[in-house]
């Protein structure tokens, strides 16, 4: 018998995470747009069950919606030189950009333009691999280090940002968007605990009718701190500018 929602979620669940680059060179003569250098996100799972989750702003978000990607939000740290590490290429935005309100956001999370949903294949039938194509002006966007100022042969690291390996929406649930999930509708709370409560119930806020949803498609987010994202532990990855 296959296991309710609620049930699944009371098994920990477990991503982990790598990043590997295209080639360890950086051209300082490429053309300003083109690309220079990949950073591919590979996401595994260590059992059987496949994970559907949000992925804005996180290493996995590579664009593709209404608002900035991974890479705008912080989800690598700067490129660290390592002959001199005052020396950072930031690729982040240091601001605080005002995306606005949306009051009239589909209640459906999948149907709003600016999250973005990903499918991490269950343990030996793939992976989730996101790609980052970084061109030379993105490279230097956010940086007070300019490009005019790196050195022939100056190496950096590079390295995902910890606290990006997830995102902020935190919200995720077992199956697949090809499979179990397809033609679903995404609620955006947590499933009732125990007791009842729901997590991410906002103060004031009308609770909702849980069982009426499921009948009619909709699907809630497993507990948001049940999620488990590591990075996996592997050689430092360095990049070298060339001419």
């Amino acid at each position: 018998m296959a296991m309710t929602q609620a049930e699944l979620g009371n098994n920990r669940s477990h991503l982990t995470v790598s990043l590997t680059i295209s080639s360890p060179y950086i051209s300082l003569s490429a053309l300003p747009n083109d690309p220079v250098i990949s950073l591919t996100i590979h996401v595994q799972r260590n059992d059987a069950r496949p994970i559907t989750l949000c992925t804005a702003g996180s290493v996995m978000d590579n664009g593709h919606h209404a608002r900035h990607d991974g890479i705008f939000r912080g989800a690598f740290l700067p490129l660290t030189s390592t002959s001199d590490p005052g020396r950072k290429i930031q690729l982040h935005f240091s601001g605080f950009p005002n995306y606005g309100s949306q009051p009239e956001a589909s209640a459906n999370l999948l149907e709003r333009d600016y999250l973005r949903f990903e499918t991490v294949p269950g343990k030996g039938e793939g992976e989730l691999a996101m790609i980052h194509e970084i061109s030379l002006e993105r490279l230097f966007r956010n940086s007070d280090l300019r490009k005019e100022a790196v050195k022939v042969g100056e190496k950096f690291t590079v390295r995902m940002n910890p606290k990006k390996l997830g995102s902020p929406e935190s919200w995720w649930t077992w199956g697949s968007l090809e499979g179990e999930l397809n033609g679903k509708k995404f609620a955006k709370w947590e499933l009732p605990d125990k007791e009842g409560e729901i997590g991410n119930l906002m103060p004031g806020e009308k609770k909702p009718d849980v069982e009426w949803m499921k009948r009619e498609g909709w699907i809630f987010s497993e507990p948001f701190h049940e999620l488990k994202i590591e990075a996996e532990e592997s050689e430092e990855i360095i990049v070298e500018f060339v001419e």
